[in-house]
């Protein structure tokens, strides 16, 4: 009950579900939109913990005399690293039963990036001209918007390379019943 309240006057519920909401205009099954609502809370909470640590790096970034250089060029790595690994994982080679294990590895490894490229951007942001920001903004609210749907997209695959198997191994079995060779020209 309490959880439904805060969900509806929760800011960032409301900014993943408008993201996600081309899910939801498409014939969706029952768990399709099940995956869809859970990724919904896995991204407010990654979003939600993002906030909380882009106060204390604004914070941080306020009294820092070190050289903001040597920070942007040290979390260009994590932001790489983390995002191509991100983007590398595909539901659709985990089985459908490992759905869970997946969310908590995407849940991971897509907070570490999307921390790591927050507090990159609030660097950068701290050594440019005001001038620049709507450009670093917008460059920053396409990569989350982009990931977030691509994260939902991938999903929606879960199962996938293992159900191609199984259909794979059913037409070469029946091809071999219809005297077939696939692999002959």
């Amino acid at each position: 009950m309490i959880y439904n309240f805060m969900q509806k006057i929760d800011p960032i519920y409301w900014i993943v579900r408008t993201i996600l909401q081309p899910f939801f205009k498409t014939n969706l099954k029952k768990e399709e939109i099940t995956f869809v609502n859970e990724n919904i809370r896995k991204h407010r909470k990654i979003l939600w913990i993002t906030v909380i640590f882009a106060v204390l790096t604004i914070h941080g970034l306020q009294s820092f005399t070190g050289d903001t250089t040597a920070l942007i060029t040290g979390l260009i790595a994590p932001v790489m690293i983390m995002g191509s690994a991100w983007f590398a994982i595909s539901f659709g080679g985990i089985p459908a039963k490992l759905l869970d294990i997946a969310m908590s590895i995407t849940f991971w490894m897509f907070l570490a990036f999307v921390l790591s490229l927050t507090t990159m951007m609030l660097t950068i942001g701290m050594i440019t001209p005001i001038v620049i920001w709507p450009i670093l903004l917008c460059i920053y609210i396409g990569i989350i918007i982009g990931c977030i749907q691509y994260d939902c997209a991938d999903g929606l695959k879960v199962g996938l390379d293992e159900s191609l198997l199984k259909h794979s191994r059913a037409a070469l079995k029946y091809y071999q019943k219809q005297g077939i060779h696939p692999d002959e020209k």
